[in-house]
């Protein structure tokens, strides 16, 4: 009797797997193509897996049918469209192997499972899920990623990038041209972009190497650090830092709580505004730059001229300084003028640098 008890666990075990693998079926079939083709994969629920080989032909392996799904599967080739569709309800462990040739442009959707894409392709790409995450490696073409809540890892893309998720984080090596990428609430992590962005997250960190055109980026709670940028930078968070490093051009930065930190690698040639509700402020400006400074402090109490000098810091001599009730504001012409430069924060300091 204790031989049975002991080995109860162990036959439960296996008569759970025989059980699962008796009334299930795998599927696999095979197409050829050519250059142009396109790949449609379209299933209610599980994983698609994808490796690039060398041959002009899809190869699909579909595991862990149930019996009762098996008639919802469907591999048609109509001229350059090849279509797997799996359209079952009971197939809890179903998940896709996918061989392809790099060329195929690729469409691919699944209710709620992971993708993931293992080598580099060449064709445009376009996948969705209802909850799972997608990895990718590079691109050579244009890119399209949808997911109602997972996490979206992507190598370097040589084309627009368009990327939403409900709530995942969102990694991007590289985009040569524009780009959109939109999380419900992770962080996003962009190395380059070569076009325009727009990049924004209900309350994670967003992190941006460089950015060659005009970008916007936006966060409902989190920190902003954007390396470089050549175009416009408009910016804003519901109470995190801003961090803005080798910039050029026109710059909004918006914060409802943080510190402002704005680097600029080229005299100044166009607006700038930055504002924080109780953060600092630090600009380092090159030497040479025309322009016109207005640097406020909305203190709420009356200053005293030692007390300015504190609150507002530069390496430029202030033309003018004012105090309105009990708000301090000074103003710096540099160079004869030029650009309009305002500073405001209600609590904090500022510190303007000459580079």
């Amino acid at each position: 009797m204790k031989n049975i008890k002991t080995n109860l666990p162990v036959f439960l075990m296996l008569f759970v797997f025989f059980s699962i693998n008796l009334f299930a079926e795998d599927y696999e079939g095979g197409k050829k193509v050519v250059r142009g083709d396109k790949l449609e994969v379209s299933a209610t629920n599980g994983n698609i897996i994808v490796s690039v080989w060398d041959k002009d032909e899809v190869f699909i392996k579909a595991k862990n049918i149930d019996v009762d799904d098996v008639k919802d599967v469907s591999f048609k080739q109509n001229g350059n469209v090849v279509a797997f569709e799996f359209k079952g309800q009971d197939s809890e462990n179903f998940y896709m192997e996918v061989s392809i040739p790099a060329y195929l442009i690729l469409d691919f959707s699944t209710g709620g499972g992971n993708v993931s894409i293992k080598n580099k392709v060449n064709g445009p790409v376009e996948i969705s899920t209802g909850g799972g995450n997608v990895s990718l490696n590079d691109v050579g073409n244009i890119l399209s990623i949808s997911t109602g809540g997972g996490n979206i890892l992507v190598g370097n893309v040589s084309d627009k990038v368009e990327i939403s998720t409900g709530g995942g984080e969102v990694k991007v090596a590289s985009a040569l041209k524009n780009l959109e990428v939109s999380t419900g609430g992770g962080n996003i992590t962009i190395g380059s972009i070569g076009g325009k962005a727009e990049i924004s997250t209900g309350g994670g960190n967003i992190s941006v190497g460089n950015a060659s055109s005009g970008i916007e980026i936006s966060t409902g709670g989190g920190n902003i650090k954007l390396d470089g940028a050549n175009g416009s930078i408009e910016v804003s968070t519901g109470g995190g830092n801003i961090s803005l490093k080798n910039v050029k051009g026109s710059v909004e930065a918006n914060t409802a709580g943080g510190n402002i930190l704005a680097e600029f690698s080229a005299p100044i040639n166009s607006s700038i505004e930055l504002n924080t509700a109780s953060g600092d402020i630090n600009i380092k400006i090159p030497a040479d730059s025309k322009a016109y400074i207005i640097a406020t402090v909305y203190a709420g109490k009356i200053i005293s001229d030692a007390d300015s000098d504190k609150l507002i810091k530069s390496d430029f001599e202030a033309a003018t300084i004012n105090f309105d009730k009990s708000n301090l504001i000074k103003k710096f012409v540099l160079n004869g003028g030029g650009s309009n430069i305002e500073l405001n924060t209600a609590s904090g300091k500022i510190k303007i640098d000459k580079r």
